[in-house]
């Protein structure tokens, strides 16, 4: 090709046809190497913003979903650190035990159901023998959970607490965060979950009438508080301060005076309550209705006196469609 190109410069300075073709396709060559780079950095260019937005040009200039991240330069993305953690509070856990301070007109299983614990329970942490020998301003410990709380001796183990108890290693572990094998501190309090103590016998029952003398102390608040439905009287006082009114299933439920929803809970058993509210006053009292087929306010809500608040229901420990109406710090209106 050189023997022909020098051959043809030589002549006369003419430039024979295969000369000229030679240098077309050394000019055509150059100037498509420099378009080719200058495209392929525009590409780079191109893809980097459609990164930003999970797009990638393809064929024929169309959009696509499918980034091929080869065309991709490293320096296109922004590094970043994930976001701190450490602000998170970690120091609630839920084996906390409690303190409950007995109010007048407090029944030991309605604070047990507001727990969510047995009443054995209760009186295991509090070395009670009879769940009517509770007084106001005593303090009670509430375990987190049904069972027993043990504070730890000198020679005790995980298995030996377990067999004490009748329950399972893996469930103390668990519910307790220990180390399975590591050694337990003297004196440190675990919670040990559905633990019973055989060897103790409580006694939990208790007349109706005892309770009704309990609660004859309460203040009568005259007419602050209005009745909350209509229906008949179906069992007098018992539970914490409670009354039955019996009717058909949906009877208006109404609230009892003004206050604020601590509780409107639709869902679960709620230790017998079913879909309950309770209601706090600007007096310091509160009122609970229990066992609703239908709750119409929500937690936190103001309500006023003669609200409707809910439908009567047998939700929950119940036998059939009535209202369980209680008073805490007062007389309960439907007594009178």
């Amino acid at each position: 090709m050189f023997v022909l190109i020098f051959k043809g410069a030589g002549n006369g300075g003419q430039t024979n046809l295969f000369s000229s073709f030679v240098r077309g396709y050394i000019e055509e060559t150059s100037a498509s190497i420099i378009n080719i780079s200058q495209s392929q950095n525009q590409l780079a260019d191109i893809n980097s913003l459609a990164a930003l937005s999970g797009q990638s040009m393809g064929r024929g200039g169309e959009w696509s979903n499918d980034l091929d991240p080869s065309t991709i330069q490293e320096n296109s993305f922004v590094a970043s650190n994930p976001p701190s953690t450490d602000y998170i509070e970690t120091e609630f856990t839920s084996n906390q035990v409690a303190e409950y301070t007995v109010q007048t007109g407090d029944l030991l299983s309605f604070i047990a159901s507001d727990y969510g614990v047995s009443v054995e329970s209760i009186m295991w942490a509090n070395n009670l023998t009879n769940a009517n020998s509770i007084k106001p301003d005593q303090v009670l410990r509430i375990p987190p959970v049904s069972g027993v709380i043990h504070k730890i001796k000198s020679g005790d183990t995980v298995a030996s607490i377990a067999k004490k108890y009748g329950v399972s290693i893996d469930k103390i572990i668990a519910f307790n965060n220990l180390v399975e094998d590591g050694s337990l501190d003297i004196n440190l309090e675990i919670v040990v979950p559905d633990g019973q103590i055989k060897s103790v016998v409580v006694t939990t029952s208790g007349t109706q009438a005892t309770a009704a003398k309990r609660f004859s102390y309460l203040p009568d608040l005259g007419d602050y508080f209005m009745i909350p439905t209509q229906g008949r009287t179906s069992q007098g006082v018992h539970g914490r301060n409670g009354v039955d009114k019996a009717n058909s299933c949906g009877t208006p439920i109404y609230a009892a005076a003004d206050g604020s929803s601590a509780t409107a809970d639709a869902v679960g058993y709620n230790g017998g309550f079913g879909k309950f509210i309770k209601l706090i006053h600007a007096n310091g009292t509160e009122t609970l209705y229990a066992h609703l087929s239908k709750i119409l306010i929500t937690p936190g809500q103001t309500v006023s006196r003669g609200q409707l608040i809910g439908n009567m229901g047998t939700t929950g420990r119940s036998t059939g469609c009535h209202l369980h109406f209680e008073v805490h710090g007062a007389k309960n209106p439907l007594l009178k």
